[in-house]
């Protein structure tokens, strides 16, 4: 019988966990009226106000044409304002409302709430072994990517054989 690689046996349970904690987020905010995509997007203005459409995109790994569907949403709920880049007019910059700061509060308990649940019996020095662990699986991950964005772009040219 042969052995299961356990590299292989933990890229299967990340995926799954993924899938399923994404699932339970997504289920939890309907309350709230909010999605994952609609949170991680306040979150992220939050913390750098004035980023351009493109860059919240590229930071939450989300296609352009999503990006302009789920800003519609929040702006139409007035959480989020897009303004004219004042150098390059064709760039909208986004940022979060004094509501989308309100709605964001309204979700600590959400947050603390999913946290909780999440870790429940898992110490502290498991968590932060954890958190190493994917640091350098994002990293290898990255790195995976660019290298296969260079042959891609390589192949593209014609210079590679």
């Amino acid at each position: 019988m042969q052995k299961n690689d356990p590299r292989r046996e933990a890229a299967l349970r990340i995926v799954e966990t993924s899938r399923l904690l994404r699932n339970i987020v997504e289920q939890r905010l309907k309350p709230y009226g909010m999605t994952r995509a609609h949170l991680a997007t306040l979150s992220r203005l939050d913390c750098q106000d004035g980023l351009a459409q493109h860059e919240v995109a590229d930071a939450l790994e989300v296609q352009p044409i999503a990006m302009v569907r789920l800003v519609d949403q929040l702006s139409a709920e007035g959480l989020v304002e897009r303004r004219n880049d004042p150098a390059d007019r064709r760039l909208n910059r986004l940022f979060i409302t004094d509501a989308g700061r309100e709605r964001l509060a309204g979700l600590e308990s959400f947050k603390a709430e999913i946290g909780r649940a999440l870790f429940e019996g898992i110490d502290e020095a498991a968590l932060l072994q954890m958190l190493t662990t994917l640091n350098q699986l994002h990293t290898n991950i990255k790195t995976m990517q660019v290298a296969e964005a260079a042959t891609t772009k390589l192949r593209k040219s014609g210079t590679s054989s």
